[in-house]
């Protein structure tokens, strides 16, 4: 009987054995799972971040690289309006030494009296109800009265410009002002592209502009004087002329 008994008990602790081993090893196999699984969850979060502070550090530079350029480019524009400020200075500087250089001095191109003073633009009356805008002013002289250049230059236009002006004769000066000489004999004595001399005759006074009677204006030269850009001045301001 006591055999029986131990050999019962032998059985029995084998069989409990089997399942004590067998809950131990699957005890063991979910603690390694669940370590495993808390690592693996570990490691991606390190990754994560070192992913995101990656991405940080890649949004600083991108956003920093555009704010680099942009300051590089506004010194770069005050670099250019400097310089293009400078360069208009200078210009501005030598263009008024040129000025200064050239000045010249104008003779009057006959001697004769002031007969109609500046008006321009305001229109001159002609007769009763009559208004017209005349160029310069007119000189008091003689049909045949000789014509002088009033200083050095270069002659632009000897032509008849119709029946207000006449004959005409332009000359350039070397200051940038234009002299015109109008109301001209016909029987110029310089071209077009001639150089003129000051105090050099270049036509004689007639009675080509036909608008002009001489029982309203007499016998006269007209006289103008007219700007780089092309703008009628007030020939008092360059001529010492006589007046009534």
């Amino acid at each position: 009987m006591n055999k029986n008994l131990k050999e019962k008990f032998k059985n029995l602790f084998r069989k409990e054995g089997f399942y004590i081993a067998l809950f131990l090893c699957l005890c063991v196999i979910v603690t390694v799972g669940t370590v495993s699984y808390k690592m693996l969850n570990n490691k991606q979060e390190v990754n994560k971040t070192d992913a995101d502070d990656r991405g940080k550090e890649l949004t600083l530079n991108t956003n920093d690289k555009p704010a680099n350029q942009i300051q590089n480019a506004e010194r770069a524009q005050n670099d250019e309006k400097v310089n293009s400020d400078t360069v208009n200075k200078t210009k501005t500087e030598k263009s008024a030494t040129v000025t200064t250089t050239n000045k010249v001095n104008f003779s009057n191109p006959l001697n004769g009296i002031e007969s109609r003073k500046y008006t321009y633009p305001s229109p001159v009356k002609m007769e009763e109800g009559i208004f017209r805008t005349i160029r310069g002013v007119n000189l008091e002289a003689k049909i045949g009265t000789e014509v002088k250049a009033a200083a050095d230059g270069v002659v632009e236009l000897a032509e008849n410009s119709g029946v207000e002006e006449g004959v005409v004769i332009e000359i350039k000066h070397a200051n940038g002002l234009r002299t015109r000489y109008g109301n001209l004999d016909a029987d110029v004595s310089v071209k077009k592209g001639d150089k003129v001399k000051a105090n050099q005759v270049i036509a004689k006074v007639g009675e080509t502009a036909k608008v002009f009677s001489k029982d309203a204006f007499g016998e006269f030269l007209n006289l103008q004087v007219i700007d780089a850009n092309g703008e009628q001045v007030n020939p008092e301001k360059y001529f010492n002329l006589k007046t009534k």
